[in-house]
């Protein structure tokens, strides 16, 4: 692993936001802030039925992340596509590493796979178009 690898892996792997960026059906960018988790080459967000990203990405699997560090002067950009996943229990694994990734957790899993269904949650896995020391990135 190269040095600017290792670096994006540990920004990465910190608390911190991803700006999610989708195609709307009139053609305007649609962009939320969300937790994300970046594990086995993909990116993991969590998001539920009723949300628009979930029919956003339902009708156009095009997605661009961008995660920075507005003090550090640091940031990553990464072109993708989205695959859905709304099997509850095998995205617990999931679910439970980006919440405890931001400091939430301490649920069994019975717990959490209630919760998940209960508010309609689905995973976003969003595969990069390109690898990842081909990213646009800054500060690293």
């Amino acid at each position: 692993m190269t040095d600017k690898i290792a670096a994006m892996d540990a920004f990465l792997a910190e608390p911190r936001n991803a700006i999610v960026a989708g195609i709307r059906k009139d053609g305007r960018p649609s962009m939320t802030p969300n937790w994300f988790l970046w594990q086995e080459g993909k990116f993991f967000i969590s998001t539920t039925k009723t949300r628009a990203k979930f029919r956003l990405f339902s009708n156009d699997g095009r997605v661009q992340l961008m995660i920075d560090d507005s003090t550090g002067f640091r940031y990553i950009v990464v072109n993708g596509t989205v695959d859905i996943a709304d099997d509850v229990e095998q995205g617990i694994p999931y679910f439970r590493a980006l919440r405890a990734k931001h400091g939430k957790g301490g649920q069994s899993d019975q717990e959490l796979r209630d919760e998940m269904v209960r508010d309609q949650r689905v995973l976003l896995a969003i595969t990069p178009e390109t690898a990842q020391q081909d990213w646009l990135s800054m500060g690293f």
